[in-house]
């Protein structure tokens, strides 16, 4: 007679299997070696494919102003402005916490009457973009019954009221009942805000198409405040992109930068190939402002590390496009001077390892079309010196 393996070590066996599971898949196991064991699993988020029927051409020149309007929930029921209300607030809540829009404004007291009059109302407010929201298709089962909520999101500019972006997406989340799989119970636990996660979720989804839309950050063209971000930034301006004596080349790494939509953010690494500080001075003068001299002390530090000390470093100094050529030329050689002389004298950095140049309006990091644009242009660059 065979030998049999005993029942109670192979429910011991699945066990072990099904908190492995539980692990990975963030699910509960509530172990039981006599009866079927209990399996508890959130209930995730089912989606659509996002879809985008207009997107724009082209990437922004500037952080744009934006206002969004309370949704409009299109299906009859009760207290339907207040509904499109709080989702909405949801969908303002995650763009917020991802950054997609440097200033998303919210209104929850406008009520939406068409493109036509959001748009009219956005450029009143001075904002350049308008997010209104449609849903078509809303039903909230608590944590009782299956939620599903279908969204579309239409942005329009403020200026000529053209639509630049729509989107639309379907979210779901299923109240499953319970299933037997002889060795366990599978329960579906619903949170208790299925419709906040859809919406969330949702949210997540729209922000990339956004989010590659928007100028790039201060970051991703290479600024850093810190020691620790301008040693990191110096030593990536060792690569063959980042010569300096090639004036076409860095325009031509900007304008791709700035007109490609849809590269995958390559443009923007090749921008970013050296140090940018925004350093202040006095007004069409070399004098460095006090609020500054704590950006310089980083930058000392950062060329006394190390892996950068000794190494030489060339400063070039930069200028918008206010004055003539000729003006801001010898502005941003007088202005990388000055930064050099801060480093020697305050900083402790040696002097023969510093070189400097100033290239005025002719390198423009971004066009000169705002304040904080050409805040940007005005700036000081270091890199190591090939």
């Amino acid at each position: 007679m065979k030998p049999t393996f005993p029942i109670q070590a192979f429910r011991a066996l699945a066990l072990l299997a099904l908190a492995t599971l539980g692990l990975a898949a963030c699910a509960h196991v509530d172990p039981s070696i006599v009866n079927p064991s209990k399996v508890y699993r959130d209930a995730p988020v089912e989606k659509s494919k996002l879809a985008i029927s207009v997107k724009p051409r082209s990437k922004l020149n500037d952080a744009p102003q934006v206002l969004m309007y309370p949704f409009w929930v299109s299906q009859k029921m009760d207290n339907h402005l207040l509904v499109g209300r709080e989702l909405a607030r949801l969908v303002h809540q995650t763009w917020t916490e991802e950054a997609a829009f440097e200033t998303l404004m919210f209104d929850p007291q406008l009520v939406y009457h068409g493109p036509e009059q959001a748009v009219s109302v956005a450029r009143r407010a001075g904002a350049d973009l308008v997010v209104v929201g449609i849903v078509p298709y809303l039903y909230t089962g608590g944590s009782i019954d299956s939620t599903a909520v279908t969204l579309q999101i239409r942005i329009y500019e403020t200026r000529g009221g053209n639509l630049l972006l729509s989107m639309d997406q379907q979210a779901r989340v299923n109240a499953r009942l319970t299933q037997d799989w002889i060795l366990f119970d599978l329960h579906t636990r619903l949170s208790d805000s299925p419709i906040s996660e859809a919406m969330a979720s949702i949210a997540h989804d729209m922000a990339v198409p956004i989010k590659s839309w928007m100028p790039p950050t201060d970051e991703e063209l290479g600024f850093a405040d810190s020691s620790s971000g301008m040693q990191k930034n110096i030593l990536a301006s060792g690569s063959p992109l980042a010569g300096d004596d090639d004036e076409g080349a860095s325009r031509g790494m900007v304008a791709g930068l700035l007109s490609s939509a849809d590269k995958g953010g390559k443009g923007r690494k090749a921008v970013n190939n050296s140090l940018k500080l925004k350093v202040e001075f006095d007004v069409d003068s070399s004098r460095i402002r006090e609020e500054s001299y704590g950006i310089l002390n980083e930058l000392a530090k950062a060329l006394k590390s190390d892996a950068l000390t000794g190494r030489r470093m060339v400063v070039t100094g930069h200028a918008d496009s206010d004055h003539t050529r000729e003006y801001n030329q010898k502005l941003s050689e007088r202005r990388s001077a000055a930064v050099k002389a801060y480093l020697v004298e305050r900083g402790g950095v040696a002097t023969e390892t510093l070189r400097t140049e100033g290239f005025g309006e002719t390198r423009p990091l971004v066009p000169n079309t705002s304040k904080a644009n050409k805040q940007r242009n005005r700036r000081v660059e270091v890199r190591l010196d090939k």
